[in-house]
């Protein structure tokens, strides 16, 4: 292969990984964005949580 071919090669790949990060990036971020509004909290008793069984409990429990 020629020296060239292969650098746009490696070109094309490098792209589209960076290209699927950004992407995955938004949508994990939109995805995992809190359900609670943090910023009128007065107590952690406020927030609630995902145990390890899928389960959400209220901290107010502990």
């Amino acid at each position: 292969m020629r020296p060239i071919n292969v650098l746009m090669i490696l070109g094309a790949v490098t792209s589209s990984g960076a290209i699927l990060a950004t992407v995955l990036f938004f949508v994990l971020s939109t995805t995992s964005a809190p359900t609670e509004d943090w910023q009128t909290a007065t107590s952690i008793y406020d927030f609630s949580a995902t145990d390890i069984d899928g389960n959400v409990i209220s901290l107010e429990k502990y």
